[in-house]
């Protein structure tokens, strides 16, 4: 079974495991078809982190390949080098995220190279061939890319691939990426070294093009903004995955296994299940009041815990243990009330500055279990909808330093050479009692995916929801913040913009729920349940174009 955001992408991943490959093998395939029919959420220029079952040695595995700073950094995204400064540049504006400075060093070859070799049964080379069809043949636009177009059309590089006449390429026509499938191919044949070689052809276009970092006038001048990166081709060799350890804990009676820093998300995902445990969560109906003022309240206080403490472990001890400790988790659910909403809400373990989840809506997930029982979890981004706008050789160069937090804010997330920045991902795997996997869960989505993810996993294995249903009805979430609520820096309460929840902020709001508002919660899951009897049942985010594929 195959979850995937495009059902090109889930095709191709089954076709692979219907040859006999491994669930390594077909997220392969599903990525390359993905950088083709999806390039404003995920692609060869971003990153990734993958979850992975082995079946045959009864252990999971995390590999790590999120987007990294280079060997050169100044404090903070808009700060400029000293030779700028030189140069009488004092700072940058906010539309530095659009420009070569954003773009962080690619991980997603690289760590899928790594999962390939690790686990792989196919030949490499064998895993490209959809990709490249559909890169030189082309492919018909999809009801999402037409949409995330429509924004994506004000820079250059964008405009030129998918919006023809300057408009967003029409649902259904053929869209045609000569240059991508090119590097699909020399993938192919020369494996993911031929990504990162300073001697190849793909590193040098990668830094050529993030060097010019021309994207689009500013508002108030007629000059482009020319922000150049800072990273070399010596970067893109230097680049590893990596490999960590899983964060576990106890929900609902099953194990659940997530994303460990430098992403907050799995930390979140399993603070979420614990203080919804705790508060009663499983005796509620789901879409009624209590169980989503429950739900918004946990992701509220889990949320700002794991922004404040997350960061890449490389660079200085995270605290993971401490959030997830049970006396901890205990002592902050009982902050929760069915009364009224915590106001405002502040970290409990750390300190640092809580800083403000991005809304947007990018990032792809991908969900996988192949015939010999393995089981993947990936979430792939190139961060923001298409990633920084540069694109170099038809690949969309992600914007992950944003990531970053500001020049002025401490912590763990702030920018230094070769560090990675934190992430709300969290591909995760959840584990019935006697230790076989359950749930392939995930999500794109942006800030809000620790509580889609939990929320999957409440939906399915507590309140008995299949695949489909879960990830149909209403969001809920508490995991966007704000500056500007109530005079003061809080978590936000938030429901689906045109949904049944939308009934639901009155009563939130007399609670006290803090800036209550109806938005658009554009989540981009993909889920697969094994059931007892070992039933595959699978279902992809209604909100996009995705599909699950099986066989």
């Amino acid at each position: 079974m195959v979850a995937a955001a495009s059902p090109l992408a889930a095709r191709a991943g089954c076709e692979v495991l219907r040859r006999g490959g491994t669930a390594a093998d077909a997220a392969v395939a599903v990525q390359a078809v993905l950088a083709v029919v999806e390039p404003q959420s995920s692609g060869l220029g971003g990153g990734t982190q993958v979850l992975y079952w082995d079946r045959g040695h009864h252990r999971v595995r995390f590999f790590e390949g999120l987007a990294q700073q280079p060997a050169v950094a100044t404090k903070g995204l808009r700060v400029p080098t000293a030779d700028e400064q030189r140069r009488g540049i004092r700072a940058f504006d906010e539309s530095v995220e659009h420009t070569g400075r954003a773009v962080g060093v690619p991980g997603t070859v690289r760590v899928l190279g790594t999962l390939h070799h690790s686990f792989g049964g196919l030949p490499w080379g064998s895993l490209f061939g959809t990709g490249v069809r559909l890169a030189s043949r082309g492919f018909p636009a999809s009801r999402y890319l037409h949409t995330m177009a429509q924004e994506g059309c004000a820079y250059p590089d964008v405009r030129a691939l998918y919006c023809p006449g300057g408009t967003p390429v029409p649902v259904g026509a053929r869209v045609v990426n000569p240059e991508l499938a090119s590097v699909l191919r020399e993938l192919a044949a020369g494996g993911a070294d031929a990504f990162y070689t300073p001697q190849g052809r793909i590193a040098p276009a990668l830094v050529a093009r993030a060097a010019d970092g021309v994207v689009t006038p500013r508002t108030d001048s007629r000059r482009p903004a020319v922000i150049p990166s800072l990273m070399t081709v010596r970067d893109i060799a230097d680049y590893r995955a990596r490999e960590r350890t899983a964060v576990c804990g106890p929900a609902f009676g099953y194990r659940v296994c997530t994303a460990p820093p430098p992403a907050f998300g799995g930390i979140d995902v399993l603070s979420v299940l614990a203080l919804a445990d705790r508060t009663g969560v499983a005796a509620l109906t789901p879409g009624t009041l209590r169980h989503a003022h429950l739900l918004i309240e946990s992701g509220r206080l889990a949320g700002v815990d794991a922004r404040a403490c997350a960061g890449d472990p490389d660079f200085g001890d995270i605290p993971a243990a401490g959030l997830l400790s049970p006396a901890y988790l205990t002592r902050r659910a009982a902050q929760i009330s069915l009364r009224s909403a915590v106001h405002p809400v502040r970290p409990g373990l750390c300190t640092d500055t809580v800083h403000a989840a991005d809304d947007h809506d990018a990032t792809s997930q991908v969900g996988i279990v192949d015939g010999y029982g393995n089981a993947l979890s990936m979430t792939t981004t190139v961060n923001q909808n298409f990633g920084s706008a540069l694109l170099a050789r038809g690949m969309v160069l992600n914007n992950a330093l944003t990531n970053f937090a500001p020049a002025t804010a401490g912590g763990h997330n702030t920018m230094e050479p070769r560090k990675r920045p934190t992430t709300s991902m969290a591909p995760t795997l959840a584990y019935d009692r006697a230790g076989q996997p359950r749930l392939v869960a995930g999500s794109a989505g942006g800030g809000p995916i620790p509580d889609y993810v939990a929320h999957q996993i409440l939906d399915v294995l507590v309140h008995r929801l299949n695949p489909h249903q879960a990830l149909t009805h209403a969001h809920v979430s508490g995991q966007t913040t704000t500056q500007d609520c109530a005079g003061l820096p809080d978590a936000r309460s938030d429901v689906e913009q045109d949904t049944t929840a939308e009934h639901l902020l009155p009563s939130l709001r007399a609670l006290g729920h803090p800036c209550a508002q109806a938005v658009p919660l554009r989540s981009g899951a993909a889920l697969v349940e094994i059931t007892p009897t070992g039933t595959l049942l699978a279902a992809a985010d209604p909100r996009r174009d995705g599909a699950a594929a099986g066989g």
